[in-house]
């Protein structure tokens, strides 16, 4: 398991990407850069929710059954499990701060899978991170910001190095392979 230091807090809370102010499905609509998408991903329930009520099905959908930090209400909770219904679920454990080895697995099956849903016990914000690194570039990965609007990021080449070094600084908390699935090795943490 990996943990985000203290040093790096501040600069994994600013976000990357193109902001589009307002939340609702009509936000969802606005977003153009999900046409060309290699893989579609949304990160969070209320962005997976605003998706699905705009006719768009994510590639990959990362929930938790909560809005900044308060639980969902029924009727949103039941929308979500509605609407995955067909959808591979996952669930894991992932602790606030922190980057589990079953995130990870998760992360790269649903890559490699049809459609999935993956359900974290804990806090699914910080699967951008490790997804930054996993899914190909031209991806695109949707994620709210409280108060704001919804965040829109494209993986590039050039953020994938950037976010290697974050990975490589995050404290390792026990013997995993996290930091090898990764940033070295193959996808399943073995050395090359």
């Amino acid at each position: 398991m990996l943990k985000v230091r203290v040093d790096q807090r501040g600069r994994l809370s600013k976000p990357v990407g193109k902001l589009y102010e307002g939340k609702g499905p009509e936000v969802i609509k606005k977003i153009q850069e999900i046409e060309n998408a290699a893989i579609f991903v949304t990160v969070g329930d209320l962005v997976t929710l605003y998706t699905f009520q705009a006719g768009l099905e994510p590639d990959i959908a990362i929930i938790d059954f909560k809005t900044e930090r308060s639980s969902l209400g029924n009727s949103e909770k039941d929308l979500l499990e509605e609407f995955t219904g067909n959808y591979i679920k996952i669930r894991v454990e992932n602790p606030q701060g922190h980057l589990t080895e079953e995130l990870v697995e998760a992360l790269i099956h649903a890559v490699e899978s049809e459609k999935t849903c993956i359900i974290v016990d804990g806090e699914e914000d910080m699967a951008a991170l490790p997804l930054a690194l996993i899914l190909p570039e031209k991806s695109l990965m949707l994620f709210g910001m409280p108060g704001r609007g919804i965040i829109a990021y494209s993986v590039n080449q050039e953020d994938k190095v950037l976010i290697s070094r974050i990975v490589e600084e995050m404290e390792e908390i026990g013997d995993d392979r996290v930091k090898k699935m990764l940033t070295g090795g193959d996808r399943r943490g073995n050395t090359c």
